[in-house]
Parts: structure tokens; C-alpha cells; sequence
């Protein structure tokens, strides 16, 4: 049986945010930044402190942020991310079921 420990759940971490292109922000080592064109995803990540994930608008303005309690496995934080790094769905994607009236149809005029 295997032990998965925090120190190789952060090794985890950090190589997935690496390999999804992630950079350090040069003034805090723990600040990492993922340019999608529409929005910044942030990871606020030491290992053994609690994990912060930021969506924010092109101004830095925050869309939303979801906050990991120390432990939480990276799996976990690694959907969060993903979920994040997804471009949004275009809003004309969603499409209404027609209304049934329960009136016949009728040609020309006033169905009464």
C-alpha cells in the first residue's frame, strides 16, 4: 500500500501547474499566473498552507476565487484549475424547448 504524502501531493501540484504554463510572479514565488486571452487564473500555493485559486477579469477585477484547506488533495485543486482554464460557453449555445400552447394550430387568423 502506498502513502501519498503532502510534500508529494505539492511535487504534484507544481509539476501540473508547470506543464499548463503557470509563471512565477517575479515579486511573491507562491504567485502563479495562467494568461487565457479573456482572463488571469492565479494560484496562491505553498505547500502545507492553504491554497487560493483567482479567476480575474483583464483589469485584475476578481470574477471569483475558491479557497483549499491544507490537505485537500491535488486532484481536487487540479479540477478547480482545469474548470477554470475552460473557455466559457458562448451564451447563444443555450437554447430553449419550445412552448407547447396546447392550442391547435390554425391557418390565418385567431385560433378562438
Amino acid at each position: 500500500m502506498t502513502t501519498v504524502t503532502s510534500v508529494s501531493q505539492s511535487a504534484d501540484l507544481g509539476q501540473y501547474l508547470d506543464r499548463r504554463g503557470f509563471t512565477p510572479n517575479p515579486g511573491n514565488p507562491t504567485w502563479l499566473d495562467n494568461e487565457t486571452g479573456q482572463q488571469t487564473v492565479r494560484v496562491l500555493h505553498e505547500p502545507g498552507e492553504t491554497t487560493l485559486l483567482y479567476c480575474l477579469a483583464p483589469r485584475s477585477v476578481c470574477l471569483w476565487e475558491a479557497v483549499f484547506s491544507p490537505g485537500t488533495p491535488d486532484t481536487v485543486i487540479i479540477a478547480a484549475i482545469e474548470a477554470a482554464l475552460r473557455p466559457p460557453r458562448p451564451t447563444s449555445a443555450r437554447r430553449g424547448r419550445p412552448r407547447a400552447s396546447g392550442a391547435p394550430a390554425t391557418e390565418g387568423g385567431d385560433p378562438r
